[in-house]
């Protein structure tokens, strides 16, 4: 290349996400991209690789281009991290430093970086997996790659992907890993600063996990810019401190997008861990899929978003229908808007509810049926069916288990409706309406 090389690389990668829902998790920044300027003494034709072969090259520019003569901030940093941390100048619009704290010891050697405020690392540091060397492994986290229920193998048309190795019902656990780099989502570093950073987080690494990372979907294949180019494709996003950061979780980055998903995630951030659950039945050899945006877009706005952002066309069972699926999701939001209308002018039915679970069946909405049996439960509930309001309850939770984890507040709220429906606000609320079910013996 001759000249300055400028990349596409949006400095939106780095700010929090403003999603319009909770699933919209795993999502790069929705602003437009920039075009930034690497600059011609930052990366040259010598350093620029079309393929993603001689790792062992890529690991050597890193290290060698990963010095700092920072002094640490904290005299007791080898209470936790095995490097000393590496920080950048104050920053004012955080009234802070942004440092690099590595553990390449954490998890029996998986090793993790990251890149946040002091204040901030102090909280990952308190967390329990950096004072329990068998926490994690007690509950099965970070176990061996092909573990019996899954294989990472090369698709048709979508390079790798995740496959069943043998038949997986919803409910079954299929992955749970911890990243190796974590890094707060700021704005304010250069392009080039931030590399400098996030590459000192990576060298900092075991020399497996580094090789591992790199191996990763990567965007430009531009080496002065290859920790960024690696997190832009594969970024998930966790809250810390008040404070959005973007994790990456390499086995975890091996599930491919389908629209209507067969698998269900969430970040579990006390012990920075990243669960995978099958949400229906999957069948050996089939691919194991997650949702990268909210599937309550129409077809267009899908396609357009995920060919924009991620590169791709999407081809999962949802899109093959084209069109003619936004009619489902009309019907969706009707339905949800006059279940969700409590005023004396509502309309809402146990019909209405009923017909609201088996559109998202239809649609393949397994992951996200928590919306749809909550609106069951509270309608049942509302017309005083106590025995409907505890089965529908009992499924919110449950569903609400695989999408945002087992202790999140949303599992203890429909389990305390369950429990206690006659305690709840909504209990006949709706004393008039007729109770009607679909015949499943579910109205009392």
């Amino acid at each position: 290349m001759k000249g300055n090389l400028v990349l596409n690389l949006a400095c939106a990668l780095f700010v929090a996400v403003a999603a319009s829902t909770a699933d919209e998790v795993r999502i790069p920044a929705s602003e437009p991209i920039q075009e930034l300027n690497i600059g011609e003494d930052t990366t040259g034709e010598e350093l620029v690789y079309e393929t993603e072969s001689d790792q062992g090259s890529l690991l050597q520019s890193i290290q060698q281009n990963s010095t700092s003569t920072d002094t640490p901030i904290d005299e007791n940093w080898r209470d936790i991290w095995t490097h000393q941390p590496v920080c950048t100048s104050y920053l004012s619009e955080f009234n802070s430093l942004l440092c690099v704290y590595t553990n390449a010891t954490f998890s029996q050697g998986r090793g993790i970086s990251i890149f946040t405020t002091p204040k901030i690392a102090a909280e990952f540091a308190a967390l329990l997996p950096f004072h329990d060397d068998e926490i994690l492994q007690k509950r099965g986290i970070n176990s061996a790659e092909g573990s019996g229920l899954w294989t990472a193998k090369a698709l048709p048309g979508k390079g790798i992907g995740m496959v069943a190795k043998r038949d997986l019902q919803r409910g079954e656990l299929i992955t749970a890993y911890t990243p190796y780099l974590i890094s707060h989502a700021e704005n304010v570093l250069s392009v080039q600063e931030r590399e400098k950073f996030l590459q000192i987080a990576l060298s900092q690494l075991p020399a497996a996990s580094q090789e591992h990372f790199l191996d990763l979907a990567k965007y430009y294949y531009e080496l002065s810019v290859v920790v960024q180019d690696v997190v832009k494709a594969n970024t998930f996003q966790m809250d810390m401190g008040g404070r959005m950061h973007l994790l990456v979780v390499p086995e975890a980055s091996r599930y491919n997008h389908a629209c209507a998903p067969n698998a269900q995630y969430y970040i579990e951030p006390g012990i920075l861990t990243h669960f995978v659950h099958a949400v229906r039945p999957i069948a050996k050899d089939e691919e194991i899929t997650i949702t990268y945006s909210t599937p309550y877009h129409p077809y267009s706005v899908r396609q357009n978003y995920l060919l924009e952002a991620f590169r791709f066309t999407c081809t999962c069972s949802r899109c093959a229908k084209g069109e003619d699926t936004d009619q489902s999701l009309v019907e969706i939001h009707d339905l949800q808007q006059s279940l969700g209308n409590w005023g004396a002018d509502s309309t809402a039915s146990v019909k209405q509810a009923e017909r609201l679970v088996k559109v998202y069946l239809e649609e393949e909405f397994d992951g996200f049926l928590d919306f749809a049996y909550g609106h069951a439960a509270l309608t049942y509930n509302s017309v005083g069916s106590a025995r409907g309001t505890v089965k529908y309850a009992a499924l919110a939770a449950e569903a609400a288990a695989l999408k945002y984890g087992p202790a999140s507040k949303d599992v203890r709220t429909w389990m305390d409706l369950a429990e206690r429906p006659m305690e709840h606000s909504s209990w006949r609320r709706r004393k008039n309406v007729v109770v009607v079910s679909d015949g499943d013996g579910d109205s009392d």
